[in-house]
């Protein structure tokens, strides 16, 4: 009873610092580039969370995660980043761009209500954009929970064109029968296998997951790729898509724009 007095003081008091948030709309949407690993090419983005502090400028969500987490506000703020992609793409429909693909996580709970598919795809009818150039990352360890509540959710996704990840795949609640789930298109490998790409051990296990998921048409995602050698490792082991501080740190929309409009300049020179 004294945690949940002490809890409950504790919410009131993050409270005006979360309206503030979400009214004043200082919740912003970061894109990190996604790499072919053979062509060095941008294959799309994933969508990152960031909050614009008043005073301690952009914010990661380490610093304010678990503050929405009480505050009940992670399924809010999971479609309020979508619906921002949405609306992104939708803007560069309207000027004639060429548009990309980008990822956007969901918190598990979403995978387990059958109205979730039709919630994001009435987003995408009011934007006019297509399903096809959105992911939608589901974070693994939980997967199968519910199991054929998820299995039903991801299918459905499948069926309104929406691409499905699995995400940090190699993290410390990963199972092997989440590979199971049918429908999804990219395993995301967690960061700690970037981490510990070095040891030989940790090679012959990726080295064992990329065949498997290729043998299952999935596309293999390697996050946290921050060295040249990280670099070559991962792509000896079969890696399809790098994502890392390497290459690219998370960017504001604008800027990710520009760079994917001048990389497009390029190819189109040759």
């Amino acid at each position: 009873m004294k945690n949940d007095v002490c809890l409950a003081k504790k919410i009131r008091k993050l409270e005006p610092e979360a309206k503030k948030l979400l009214i004043e709309g200082e919740l912003l949407v970061y894109l990190q580039p996604q790499i072919n690993i053979e062509t060095s090419c941008i294959e799309g983005f994933e969508a990152l969370i960031r909050w614009k502090h008043p005073e301690k400028g952009i914010l990661r969500p380490e610093h304010f995660l678990e503050t929405a987490k009480e505050l009940h506000l992670i399924n809010f703020m999971d479609f309020m980043v979508f619906e921002k992609v949405c609306l992104f793409l939708k803007k560069r429909m309207d000027e004639h761009k060429e548009l990309f693909h980008i990822s956007c996580n969901f918190v598990r709970e979403h995978f387990e209500r059958e109205e979730f598919p039709a919630q994001l795809l009435k987003i995408c009818e009011k934007t006019g954009v297509p399903a096809e150039y959105l992911a939608i990352e589901i974070v693994e360890g939980h997967a199968f929970e519910e199991e054929a509540a998820v299995q039903r959710t991801v299918t459905k996704l499948k069926e309104c064109g929406f691409f499905v990840y699995l995400d940090d795949y190699g993290a410390k609640n990963s199972a092997f029968r989440d590979l199971m789930i049918h429908s999804i298109s990219h395993v995301k490998l967690d960061k700690s296998i970037a981490d510990n790409i070095e040891q030989e051990h940790v090679q012959v296990l990726t080295q064992g997951l990329c065949r498997i998921a290729h043998r299952l048409s999935y596309s293999v995602v390697c996050e946290g790729v921050e060295t040249k050698q990280q670099l070559g490792l991962v792509r000896k082991c079969g890696v399809d898509i790098v994502q890392g501080f390497y290459y690219y740190k998370p960017m504001d929309m604008k800027a990710a724009e520009l760079l994917y409009d001048k990389q497009k300049k390029r190819k189109d020179k040759f």
